[in-house]
């Protein structure tokens, strides 16, 4: 089962009641749910907490009972106020019971549920009989969007698209852009396989390799996409970047590249002659992301630029090297907070290969609904914040 996974806004936008919530939804997403059931949690103090979308389809899969087990653990850890769910659908509510109570049995042994049912017609509590509370067939869902939460939201820069394609899909560059960046790689790809057997011209390639990628991260034109053209970068430059992405330990190093204090074992990683080695370089690194303990957050402008790169190399290389760079950038989007975006492009790479071994890794992190560890790190210091005398004390709801 996958579970889009968002995590606790940073826009304190109060959320006092359904309403607000309902509201506020497709904007924590970036798109609106369809055939979906989504729990958004707020806190004490009303502000936006998890959101959690799972699609009513995986809700039907034979690993449900393990997904909805690791949500409910998810939800646990952020301690949260209260929470309402809502189940989006065009269909009848009879053919989503099931699910429902499913969801509902997860969650509600963790924190109190407020039901409520988004159709195309409208949105009303489950369950209510209150003409004056929930009408046939429900509240307009215009009223939703031009309501204060949303323009809220709209003036913070969030977006809510038609579908979660419309939101995360990568354009494809045009015709001769890829069979240029198609071309680069190739010869890149003929280039490493003339080191068969010699070690040193190995590393070499993989050395060159890891500076084409500092070369695209130092000069890319964040905010380009294809169709404004390539970034900066050029097709020759992204294809030599695929085709270094589809090597194992180059991949390694470019993700290393990105967490702070990476660099050295970056270099380490690409000069090393065995796995083992790699091996230990990325799973230290990656211990001091998901370990709350240490708890280290992305550079944003940093996690900008990187981002940036793998999406021009998506739109502009074959199929068969698009696994890495969408790994990567499901990766990132994790790292982020991005629970929606990492699961849709995680699902992108294992569509590309479905054995892809890092894919499957980061598919597992995004299922079980593990937020980074700075994310729980942060929960932690929320739930036991240091005393201080000029901390209000207001009332708690």
């Amino acid at each position: 089962m996958t579970t889009s996974l968002d995590l606790p806004d940073p826009t304190t936008i109060p959320l006092r009641s359904p309403h607000d919530v309902l509201a506020a939804v497709p904007y924590r997403l970036g798109f609106r749910p369809t055939e979906s059931i989504v729990l958004a949690c707020t806190t004490a103090q009303d502000e936006p907490g998890l959101v959690a979308r799972v699609g009513l389809e995986d809700l039907r899969s034979p690993g449900a009972d393990a997904g909805l087990a690791a949500l409910a653990r998810a939800v646990a850890g952020t301690r949260p106020e209260r929470c309402l769910l809502a189940l989006y659908t065009s269909h009848d509510v009879s053919a989503a019971a099931d699910a429902l109570e499913a969801v509902l049995d997860a969650v509600e042994a963790v924190v109190p549920v407020d039901p409520w049912l988004v159709t195309p017609d409208g949105y009303r509590g489950l369950g209510c009989e209150d003409p004056t509370c929930c009408p046939e067939p429900g509240h307009p869902l215009g009223a939703l969007d031009s309501s204060e939460i949303g323009a809220a939201y709209v003036l913070a820069g969030h977006v809510a698209a038609d579908s979660a394609q419309a939101a995360f899909a990568i354009a494809r560059a045009s015709d001769a852009a890829r069979n240029l960046a198609g071309r680069a790689a190739r010869r890149s790809e003929i280039a490493r396989g003339r080191t068969a057997g010699d070690d040193a011209g190995r590393l070499r390639w993989r050395g060159d390799a890891l500076d084409a990628w500092r070369e695209a991260l130092r000069t890319v034109e964040v905010g380009q996409g294809p169709d404004g053209g390539d970034g900066g970068l050029g097709p020759a430059l992204l294809g030599r970047v695929a085709a270094g992405l589809a090597d194992r330990a180059v991949r390694d190093a470019v993700l290393l590249t990105l967490l702070p204090g990476g660099e050295e074992a970056a270099r380490a990683t690409t000069g090393a002659g065995d796995r083992a080695t790699v091996d230990e370089e990325t799973g230290q690194a990656l211990g001091r992301v998901v370990d709350p303990a240490r708890g280290v957050a992305p550079d944003v402008e940093v996690i900008a630029r990187a981002r940036a790169v793998l999406e021009q190399v998506d739109a502009h290389v074959p199929q068969r090297l698009r696994a890495a760079g969408l790994t990567l950038l499901a990766f990132l989007a994790w790292w982020a907070g991005d629970g929606p975006r990492a699961s849709y492009r995680v699902a992108e790479a294992l569509d590309v290969d479905e054995s892809y071994r890092l894919a499957r890794l980061v598919h597992c992190v995004v299922s079980s609904a593990l937020p980074p560890g700075w994310i729980r790190a942060r929960a932690g210091r929320a739930r036991h914040p240091a005393p201080s005398r000029t901390r209000p004390t207001g009332d708690v709801r």
